[in-house]
């Protein structure tokens, strides 16, 4: 309406000849090309009213970033991850700038299935509130870097695993990974197979420790009703609780089959 008014004026004062004559053409040019500028500062005052009762974006990805350094905390936490650096993308859809204004704090649901937060994750962004009641789902990218154990030297299968065959080594994890981030952690367990240098060691290629480890000395019982005898052997096969391992009788270098009951131990039931 501003503009129509000033281009009358301007019409006005262009078709009358007595004040065409006192009319400079300064003024003329200043009339035109400065007053749209003037309509254009009342258009840009009514669009910041419009988006000031509605959703900001910039603060939804913000709060959102921070729901997922926390949940990165956490997971580090409780499964001793030191010194992790994460890397947090957040893809919302540009729809919600013309959602409403949330009155109440903005809520974030996980809609996967992942326990681990690295990779691809999926959360649903919700307004609920007595006046306002939204949601959508927005998608969250994140890699993070930190120290894990890998295999300084080889490790040959069943191999009982020592801290001098591991060392530590800094990786990108983009995807979801049963990773040891710890020396002690490792110590102690088996390789279930052929581990080579420099390979990372997750969770899948380690087995708890025997009872019984090939090569030690172990204690034989006999039992059979209310007798029950026992004498040395030596072990000639890794072995776990109630497995059946081969053992070697000390004094009369025989092999038998035995059940594997406690650390050191085995029994023969006749």
């Amino acid at each position: 309406m501003k503009l129509r008014v000033n281009m009358l004026k301007i019409l006005e004062v262009v078709s009358n000849p007595v004040k065409k004559a006192y009319v400079s053409l300064t003024y003329l040019i200043n009339l035109v090309i400065l007053l749209p500028f003037s309509v254009f500062a009342d258009n840009l005052q009514e669009v910041k009213l419009i988006n000031s009762n509605n959703v900001n974006i910039e603060q939804i990805k913000s709060a959102l970033v921070g729901e997922i350094k926390n949940e990165i905390q956490h997971y580090s936490d409780i499964h001793g991850w030191k010194k992790v650096v994460p890397n947090i993308k957040v893809n919302i859809p540009k729809a919600i700038s013309s959602l409403p204004h949330c009155p109440e704090p903005i809520r974030f649901t996980a809609q996967d299935n992942q326990s681990q937060p690295v990779g691809r994750l999926k959360r649903q962004v919700k307004c609920e509130s007595p006046t306002v009641n939204w949601r959508l789902n927005a998608t969250v990218y994140v890699q993070l870097t930190l120290p894990v154990m890998v295999a300084r030297t080889l490790i040959h299968r069943d191999e009982l695993i020592t801290r001098g065959m591991l060392d530590s080594q800094m990786l990108q994890l983009k995807a979801p990974k049963n990773i040891i981030t710890n020396a002690d952690q490792v110590i102690g367990l088996h390789a279930i197979r052929r581990i080579r240098q420099g390979q990372l060691i997750t969770e899948n290629l380690l087995k708890k420790p025997f009872l019984i480890n090939k090569g030690d000395q172990v204690l034989i019982v006999a039992k059979k009703g209310k007798f029950e005898a026992s004498t040395k052997g030596i072990a000639l096969e890794h072995g776990k609780m109630h497995e059946q391992i081969r053992v070697e009788n000390t004094a009369t270098q025989k092999v038998i089959h035995a059940r594997v009951f406690a650390q050191g131990k085995v029994e023969t039931i006749f």
